[in-house]
């Protein structure tokens, strides 16, 4: 009986043990940056490898289970990468789309931008 026991306190452990991993691996994947200054507020959240385009205007590519939210003073966009591999983009909580209209554009730039920027300063670059 006491084997038994002890067999079960041993699996029981190891499983939670693999949970533990399995979670942290998956938070440590995750950047939240979040600003406030009294009179605007703004939050990147990003996981995975994004690929910018060289003008900084557009993402290039998301990573499978990548993303990135980017929320400024009550507007948001967030990406993902869809099920085609193409990069599907959610502005104010609307509908998924591939092709941005000139305002979303001009938005997921002025976005892509700040990301660039707000990312720099965390890692301490200060050619930004």
């Amino acid at each position: 009986m006491k084997k038994f026991i002890s067999k079960n306190i041993q699996t029981i452990a190891l499983v939670l043990l693999m949970l533990m991993s399995f979670i942290s691996c998956r938070r440590g994947n995750r950047t939240t940056i979040e600003t406030n200054d009294g009179s605007s507020s703004q939050k990147i959240e990003y996981a995975g490898r994004i690929v910018f385009s060289q003008d900084q205007t557009r993402i290039e590519s998301i990573a499978k289970g990548g993303y990135v939210k980017f929320t400024r003073d009550g507007r948001s966009v967030q990406a993902e990468r869809g099920r085609d591999g193409k990069v599907a983009y959610e502005f104010n909580g609307d509908s998924k789309v591939n092709v941005l209209d000139d305002d979303q554009k001009q938005f997921m730039s002025f976005a892509i931008k700040t990301i660039i920027k707000e990312r720099a300063k965390l890692r301490g670059n200060k050619n930004y």
